[in-house]
């Protein structure tokens, strides 16, 4: 198995057909002050495997800063399914909110993801201090 594509974004959905639209893909995360907390994302990660790794799989998804500290981790069961396949690739999608995820400070941090406890991919990104203007000022 592997990770097609992995991307953080504002939102995303999918139609009935499985149609996705992400909304506000992004690479850095900016806050006035820290610590602090990102109210609202989605990390979305493409799989795809073999019909010889059709089944139920466990993916494993952590948040490093930069010194490879883990802030934050989840499992998640998926299933690579396609009744009637026999042949090719098989591909699930994996599309997860994660709400009010805290970045002790400004600095590069990766989500890095592991499937069955094998290495996928990763998704790195900045969190930077943002300056906000005081009243009056030009």
């Amino acid at each position: 198995m592997f990770a097609r594509y992995a991307f953080l974004a504002d939102h995303v959905t999918f139609d009935a057909n499985g149609k996705m639209t992400a909304v506000g893909i992004f690479e850095v995360i900016y806050a006035p002050a820290f610590p602090t907390k990102h109210r609202d994302m989605t990390l979305t990660i493409n799989l795809e495997g073999t019909v010889n790794e059709k089944g139920k799989h466990n993916v494993a998804i952590e948040l490093r800063d930069d010194k490879a500290n883990r802030l934050f981790s989840t499992d998640l069961p998926v299933e690579l399914k396609r009744p009637g396949v026999t042949q090719g690739s098989l591909r699930v999608g994996v599309v997860i909110r994660l709400m009010d995820i805290p970045f002790p400070r400004p600095g590069q941090y990766e989500f890095v993801v592991f499937a069955d406890d094998r290495f996928l991919t990763r998704v790195s990104f900045a969190v930077s201090k943002i300056r906000v203007k005081e009243a009056g000022e030009q």
